[in-house]
This record gives structure tokens, C-alpha cells and sequence, in this order.
């Protein structure tokens, strides 16, 4: 048996397909010297990796990663020159690490610069390997495992002992560790200039390395000086109502169109998706965030935007998560694509996809539920004070318009029993005036529980206002319950609803909503119901032998009436007609 020959032209052709941009081929630079800290048991805590970046010579800038662990050329020859090792990663050891075949680092350094090269330092040995311009791997001449002392190496790799954490750098002296320096000399599309804002804000939310920022240190530097201590990723403020993160555990069996299909085994236990909320919209310069990441053994093995899953609902935008799924990395049936950006286009993938976007559309229902929650709840207030303008309004012409019609000029209100109707009997003089006034309650009234014999009915809206006479519960009615509703104990107690539920009221709250024009003239009608029905109560009253149809003509429909809408045109203009009316502004 002879060792596998591979064409360069494969290589191309799988290159090509890992379609590259510099912040997923720097991911996988950062991972690789992340796994070199794994395999050599270094605590998170304790992991450093620099990125330099170096754009002053035009046409020949670069990118560089760091780490402070090293290799030997045997671990060259074992791990970098070979393609395609779904164990490349791990050298031999079971130790769970991010990377995979070991192909992601190699390919960013073949395909994306005109040349690029390792430059590693370990046990008193340096190497320098890399590609060519053409593309071909190989050892610098006289640097395969060269001896020389660390200072002679570090000046080598251009790397100050002065940036050099101090725990990493005893160590280097002492002979207990090393370095790597991956360098990729004229980026492609980068020359000259390295848009590294760009690339640190990309790099912070890239699928292969938020989990890694979050649990090691990146420093980052351009042209010599340090731009960030610490790259971290971005912080997301969970929505509010939301604030926990929604855990669902996965079926054993996903049932496909007409396939029932496993996930899970006696090697690989069935996962379960993690959905979390986000108060931001992460879309724009955050909608690389809005995305489902696939977990595997430790790291991402694959990414979809939760718009390539078909999900078009406004609140799909507030949500993020990832979904681990081990039995995917089954060798039997491996679903992990070379590049682990995307799974293996299978049923099983398909099964998968098809559970998630469920999932997600079941919190999506429940943010939908919450905001429209909110939005009746607004709704709501904006009516309620559109009504206690009204009513207060109200209580400053109806003594008036009454005391004119049924009485005459001087005579106004004094408190009664009550029945038959919210009104009381009149009285004559100036006498009432001041007790009118007080228990109108000032400029604001009308917001007060009513009590027996008060001189104004108080006008509430079923739904949007607290029962006074049962402040538990509000006030539910039906739409046949009419325009205008009062219970036996509200006549009492002075008090009229506005049944927000006939069909005309919520037809338009429905289509036009509660701060609409059409809205605030629907209640001022109905407050001229009510103005018509008491004055009815009150002729009947006073004078029912002139309670017939010819006096409720002229009287009431008439009188009334005419004097109703010629205040309100006085008054409510803006209420009525301006379609940005707001409250406040009556306020100011």
C-alpha cells in the first residue's frame, strides 16, 4: 500500500467552496491556537491570543495570530501537512476541541493571501512553514527545526518580550513553552488598507469565535499600537418579559414528511435547543446575531440566520439561540460539513431544521401575545384620557345647559336620591354653587368614585376602566348590551359605560384605533346619548305631563341637542377634527 496522492487542483476546487471572508478564516486562526492551549491543559483564564495587524507597508500588509504554546516540526509533519483528518485537531489526544479536519486555518492561509506562513518556537527548536506564491506548502529553507535560543526566535517572529504576558513569557525562558505566529502577508482585498474596526466587529459576533470571547483573552493591535486590551462579544439585554431563555429538549424520533427520523442513540444522547431574547432588534449592523448556531462535541459545526429557516414574523428579529445536537458528528451518517458554516443537505438535517423553526415560531407567538397585550394596554390609556377630557368637559356645561332648558337663567343643581337617573333635583339661586364646585373636584374632575346624589354622572369604558363598585375585575360587556349600558347599582351610584364592545366601537378601534379621529367622535356621540337620556330622566321627572313626543322634539332633540354640539364646536375643535390630537396638549 501506497500513501494517498492529492492534486493540488482538489485542493482548489474544496478550497473554493470554504468561501472565505478574513473575520471566519481569523475565527478559525483564534481556534486553532485555542486547541493548542487545550492539548496542552492551559485554563481558559490563563489563554491569551494576540491578532496584529499591519497595513504601513502598501501592498504588503498583514494579519498575524499568536499564541504562546508551539509546535515541533514532527507536530507539523503529523497535523499541518495533512488534509482532511477529522482528528487533526485533537493529535492523538481525547480532549474535546473546537477545531475539526483541520482544514478551516490552512485554507484561510492558502486562499486569501498572496503568501502566508507559521513561524513556532518550542522546546529550544524553531520552524518556519507555510504556502508559496504558488500555493505550495513547505518548509523555509534551513528553518525545520532549527536550534537557536528564544530571544533569537522571538526576533525572528518580531514579537517584543514587552508584549509578552509575564506568566507566558517565564515560561518561554524557562523552556516550559513557546510560540506560533500564523502570518498572512497582502490579505486579499487588503493590501494596503485593513479595515480592522471591521473585522474586530465581525469577529465578535462570528458563529466560530463569540464563544471563545468569551472565555479568553484576544488582544488586538494595528501598526504597533494596541486597540483593544480585550476583544469581547457584544452584550445582548434579554427582551423584557423575556428575560429567561426558553430550553427545549428534542424528540428522540422527528418525524419528516413520511420519515421518522432518530436523534439520538446509545453514543449520542438526544440534544436540545436553547432560544434566548434579545430587547434590541438584531438586525443591521446586529443581524449576524439573529441566527440558530448547531453545537457539536464543544464548538459551532454550523450556523443558519433565522430568515433562511422561513421565518418572516416581525418578533423573529428579537431572537437568537443554538441547538446541540451530537448525533450529527455519527461518523456513520456525519452530517458536519468541511467548512461548518452549513449541515450536510440530508433529511436528517432537513428533520432538524423543520423542528427549530417550530420552536421559534412558538416564542415568536409569545412575544406577539405580549406586545399586543401592550398595545391594548395603550391603547387603553390613550382612550381612558380621551374619556376623562370628555367627562370632565361635560361636567362644566351640563348644569348650565339643564338649568337653561328646564329651569331658567340663575337656577342650578342640588343633590337627590339618585333615582331615575344620575341627576338630582334643582334647586334655585346661587345656593349650590359651591358645593357644584366642590364636588366636581376642580379643573381634573370626574375621576372620583361617584357618590350618592353627586350632580354629574361619571362616564367610564368598559374593558378600559376600572369598576368603581368592583375594582377587582373590570367591567366586561357584551356587544348586545348597547351603546350605552347601565347596571341597576350604576344608576344609583351616577355612573354610564361605553360598551367598547358593540360592533360599531370595536370595529373601529379594529381599523382605525383608539387615538383616531373616528375614535374621539364615537365617544363625544355617545356622551350626547348620555346628555339626551338624563335630560329624558328629568323631564319625565319634573313635568311628566309635558313628557310627550312633540316636547322630546323641541326640548330635548332640540334645545339640547343644538346646545350640546354648539359648546363642543366651541371647545372640542381639536378634539374632534385634528388628526395628531394629544392629550397633552390640552394638559399644556
Amino acid at each position: 500500500e501506497e500513501k494517498n496522492v492529492i492534486d493540488d487542483h482538489l485542493l482548489d476546487i474544496i478550497g473554493n467552496e470554504f468561501k472565505f471572508d478574513h473575520e471566519k478564516g481569523i475565527a478559525e486562526w483564534v481556534k486553532n491556537s485555542v486547541d493548542a492551549y487545550i492539548r496542552s491543559n492551559i485554563s481558559d483564564s490563563e489563554q491569551v491570543v494576540m491578532l496584529r495587524f499591519d497595513d504601513r507597508n502598501k501592498g504588503q500588509s498583514f494579519f498575524e495570530c499568536i499564541d504562546f504554546n508551539g509546535m515541533t516540526a514532527v507536530d507539523i509533519n503529523k497535523a499541518l501537512k495533512r488534509w482532511g483528518d477529522p482528528e487533526a485537531a485533537k493529535r492523538g489526544l481525547k480532549k474535546k476541541v473546537y477545531g475539526g479536519h483541520g482544514n478551516g486555518g490552512k485554507f484561510y492561509m492558502r486562499q486569501m493571501f498572496e503568501k502566508s506562513h507559521f513561524v513556532t518556537y518550542k522546546n529550544g527548536l524553531l520552524n518556519i512553514f507555510g504556502f508559496s506564491e504558488k500555493k505550495k506548502y513547505g518548509f523555509a529553507n534551513d528553518y525545520k527545526d532549527r536550534k537557536i535560543n528564544y530571544s533569537e526566535a522571538l526576533e525572528i517572529a518580531e514579537i517584543d518580550e514587552r508584549d509578552i504576558p509575564e506568566y507566558f513569557l517565564n515560561k518561554i525562558r524557562n523552556g516550559e513553552t513557546g510560540f506560533t505566529i500564523v502570518k498572512g502577508i497582502a490579505p486579499l482585498g487588503m493590501k494596503n488598507n485593513i479595515k480592522v474596526y471591521k473585522i474586530c466587529e465581525k469577529l465578535k459576533k462570528h458563529p466560530q469565535s463569540v464563544r471563545i470571547l468569551e472565555r479568553i483573552s484576544v488582544k488586538i493591535t494595528h501598526n504597533g499600537n494596541i486597540l483593544l486590551e480585550e476583544l469581547k462579544p457584544e452584550t445582548v439585554k434579554p427582551l423584557l418579559g423575556f428575560e429567561s431563555p426558553f430550553v427545549f429538549s428534542m424528540p428522540e424520533i422527528i418525524k419528516y414528511e413520511e420519515n421518522e427520523i432518530s436523534f439520538s442513540n446509545k453514543k449520542y444522547p438526544k440534544g436540545n435547543l436553547v432560544l434566548k431574547t434579545s430587547e434590541m432588534a438584531l438586525s443591521n449592523r446586529f443581524a449576524e446575531l439573529n441566527r440558530i448556531d448547531i453545537i457539536g462535541e464543544i464548538g459551532v459545526i454550523a450556523s443558519y440566520q433565522l430568515r433562511e429557516l422561513g421565518l418572516y414574523y416581525p418578533q423573529t428579529d428579537f431572537i437568537y439561540g443554538e441547538c446541540s445536537c451530537p448525533i450529527l458528528e455519527d461518523p456513520t451518517d456525519d452530517c458536519v460539513m468541511n467548512d461548518r458554516s452549513r449541515l450536510a443537505d440530508n433529511e436528517k438535517t432537513k428533520a432538524l431544521l423543520a423542528w427549530i423553526k417550530e420552536k421559534v415560531k412558538e416564542i415568536c407567538e409569545k412575544i406577539a401575545e405580549k406586545e399586543e397585550k401592550e398595545r391594548k394596554d395603550i391603547s387603553k390609556k390613550v382612550s381612558s384620557d380621551f374619556n376623562n377630557f370628555l367627562d370632565r368637559w361635560k361636567n362644566k356645561f351640563m348644569a348650565k345647559i339643564f338649568s337653561d332648558i328646564f329651569v331658567g337663567s340663575g337656577e342650578g343643581f342640588s343633590g337627590g336620591d339618585g333615582a331615575g337617573g344620575s341627576l338630582g333635583e334643582h334647586g334655585s339661586g346661587n345656593s349650590n354653587k359651591d358645593k357644584h364646585e366642590k364636588d366636581q373636584g376642580g379643573d381634573d374632575g370626574g375621576g372620583d368614585v361617584p357618590k350618592k346624589g353627586s350632580h354629574f354622572p361619571r362616564v367610564l369604558l368598559s374593558e378600559y376602566d376600572e369598576d368603581p363598585l368592583n375594582p377587582e375585575s373590570p367591567l366586561v360587556l357584551h356587544p348586545e348590551h348597547g351603546l350605552v349600558y347601565q347596571r341597576v347599582q350604576d344608576v344609583k351610584e351616577g355612573i354610564y359605560w361605553i360598551n367598547t364592545a358593540s360592533p360599531l366601537a370595536n370595529a373601529i378601534i379594529k381599523k382605525y384605533g383608539t387615538n383616531s379621529v373616528r375614535w374621539r367622535d364615537y365617544l363625544f356621540q355617545r356622551y350626547v346619548d348620555i346628555f339626551i337620556k338624563e335630560a329624558l330622566l328629568k323631564l319625565e321627572k319634573r313635568e311628566p305631563e309635558r313628557f310627550n313626543a312633540a316636547t322630546i322634539d323641541g326640548e330635548i332633540l332640540g334645545k339640547v341637542v343644538t346646545e350640546i354640539h354648539s359648546a363642543a364646536s366651541k371647545d372640542l375643535e381639536s378634539f374632534l377634527f385634528d388628526e395628531h390630537y394629544s392629550i397633552e396638549n390640552e394638559r399644556a
